[in-house]
């Protein structure tokens, strides 16, 4: 099939395939909001209208983590195309409205690259695991730190530590570290056990040098700060800020926990609830922790993929 052919039927299925996950995407938001109680909506109404100062904080911090992850993928991709910040932005949220009802968040692959047709696939995959590395670098040091000050200054530092995540979490980061020290020397192995054009896409990677990556792993510290920081409000805003400073120290821990159960992003208040319970259960009670994670989520989850499942949408009509 020549590139005229292969064009066309790009052009055919990519339209389908855009108002095929937006479809899919918004029936699972609708089916997840539904699925909220409506004594839950009206707890943090009344709690987020209290506090009216920092709701907007955390709607800024919000944009803060989005904007920053779409730096992160600009500059990773900017090897093979140059995108505005802002067209950068909006691809980010069209990977969200996929990836959140997707295992590990694999979907975001897919938005992506459905917004981005012109650059073969597997640039736009190498791009964003790119990405993701340096966000689960930020999850893991961050969290694993975390769990070592609990160990040395609270209570629940032996129970942590004897979890049998905590290893794996402990075994991954050093394996990361090992294959980001090492990957330009792995390349030519890699390349030479595939095909001969799917090889030629994983050039990209030679452009990532140190300099380059030191400046998604800052952004991506920047976002991580971003979204623990907005958890922690929520935490003290539902619970009329009487959770103790000290307890800062257990949201790089909750995150920590969450990221190794790999379940859709859209369908896992239930895993962050109950890591929430464990963790700040002494201090708060179900209902504020219940309140304050239902919140968060929809901020960062719902509310993005939404506008991602809009932009989505809208990308094909323009293109009509």
């Amino acid at each position: 099939m020549n590139k005229t052919n292969t064009s066309k039927g790009y052009k055919k299925i990519y339209p389908m395939l855009k108002w095929l996950f937006s479809g899919i995407s918004l029936y699972f938001f609708v089916k997840q909001v539904q699925s909220i109680e409506g004594r839950l909506l009206a707890d943090i109404a009344t709690g987020l209208t209290k506090h009216p100062i920092i709701l907007t904080i955390i709607f800024l911090l919000a944009l803060l983590n989005w904007n920053a992850e779409a730096k992160k993928f600009k500059l990773l991709i900017a090897g093979e195309v140059n995108l505005s910040q802002f067209k950068s932005f909006f691809i980010i949220l069209g990977g969200m409205a996929i990836s959140n009802f997707t295992p590990a968040r694999t979907g975001e692959y897919i938005g992506r690259g459905l917004l981005l047709k012109k650059l073969h696939p597997m640039k736009v995959v190498i791009a964003t695991v790119a990405g993701n590395i340096a966000q689960v670098l930020m999850t893991y040091s961050l969290g694993l730190l975390s769990v070592g000050v609990a160990l040395f200054f609270t209570d629940f530092g032996s129970s942590l530590t004897s979890n049998s995540k905590m290893v794996y979490a402990g075994i991954s980061l050093f394996v990361l570290l090992i294959v980001l020290h090492n990957i330009k020397d792995f390349l030519p192995w890699v390349k030479s056990k595939l095909p001969h054009k799917l090889a030629k896409t994983l050039n990209l990677v030679n452009k990532y040098d140190r300099t380059l990556y030191l400046k998604v792993i800052a952004i991506a510290f920047v976002r991580y700060l971003a979204f623990a920081l907005q958890f922690y409000l929520l935490l003290q805003l539902f619970s009329d800020f009487s959770l103790p400073l000290t307890t800062v120290i257990f949201v790089p821990i909750a995150y920590l926990l969450q990221s190794l159960v790999p379940v859709p992003a859209v369908s896992d208040v239930g895993v962050r609830v109950g890591v929430s319970q464990m963790l700040f259960g002494a201090f708060l009670s179900d209902n504020i922790l219940l309140q304050a994670v239902t919140c968060l989520w929809f901020i960062n989850l719902i509310l993005p993929g939404l506008l991602g499942t809009i932009y989505l949408v809208t990308s094909t009509i323009r293109q009509r």
